[in-house]
């Protein structure tokens, strides 16, 4: 697989609007937790320029969405932690650490797509799939989103074997999240698996895009990864060569095919 630095862009790309519609008056409420969530503690010598946020290519993702009239969203590797990385009650099962009322506990450095998927895009009532391999981070993730739960099956079985059931043309917006940011190989692995089904199975829509976490999250390049890429090293050449283009290149990638 060949090494990849640099990416080519879509300009006739995804529309963002003024601070104005559903979509961003919900996400809006939640923009400085996920900035916050993106930001802090990281160390952005090492790259170009800093990326965008989360609630950036977030609110690209679902506008673009709800401007395509979407109705499934799946995301591989669901919301597992009812608090912030080293607060009490982090990736613990007791729901006590779970305050609904105050976003300001919740796990932003993970991004929270569920739930922030489930509140911006409510009044589309879509059908979310949260997937995950650990029994014990569905459970935590039903009782994050119990207000929401009529909208979203929960699966616990692996990311390549629920791709692998997805029918053709299936999906509008497909979230990948899996495994941890180190060691980075087998997550890389994994997620070049992902895409190869995705590929093969063609789940996308025609409208469709591919919403990847972590791109450029900072874990990888201090054990010394030098891609650029972290858990994408092979999952994102792999697509630019099958079809695919790069429509945003932020902290989180966005992708779709050509």
């Amino acid at each position: 697989m060949k090494k990849l630095i640099l990416f080519t862009f879509s300009l006739a790309s995804l529309t963002i609007h003024a601070d104005t519609g559903i979509v961003a008056e919900k996400l809006s409420r939640y923009k400085e937790f996920l900035e916050q969530g993106t930001y802090d503690g990281q160390d952005w010598s090492k790259f170009k320029r800093m990326p965008l946020s989360r609630y950036y290519t977030f609110r690209r993702a679902f506008e673009h969405f709800e401007q395509n009239n979407g109705k499934v969203i799946v995301e591989l590797g669901t919301s597992r932690s009812f608090t912030h990385g080293g607060h009490i009650g982090c990736n613990l099962d007791d729901p006590r650490y779970w305050f609904p009322k105050n976003p300001e506990h919740w796990d932003w450095g993970a991004g929270f797509f569920t739930r922030m998927a489930a509140e911006s895009l409510q009044h589309l009532n879509p059908k979310i799939h949260t997937i995950d391999i650990m029994h014990q981070h569905i459970q935590r993730c039903r009782v994050m989103t119990a207000d929401f739960k009529d909208m979203i099956k929960y699966h616990v079985c692996s990311s390549l074997d629920f791709l692998r059931r997805c029918k053709a043309e299936s999906i509008d917006l497909l979230y990948l999240d899996t495994g941890d940011m180190w060691p980075i190989d087998p997550t890389a692995e994994l997620q070049l698996e992902e895409a190869k089904i995705l590929v093969e199975r063609n789940v996308l829509t025609k409208n469709g895009i591919l919403l990847i976490d972590d791109v450029q999250n900072q874990t990888p390049v201090k054990f010394g990864e030098t891609s650029g890429l972290g858990k994408s090293k092979y999952a994102i050449p792999y697509l630019l060569e099958h079809g695919f283009e790069i429509v945003e290149n932020e902290y989180q990638v966005i992708l779709r095919k050509k």
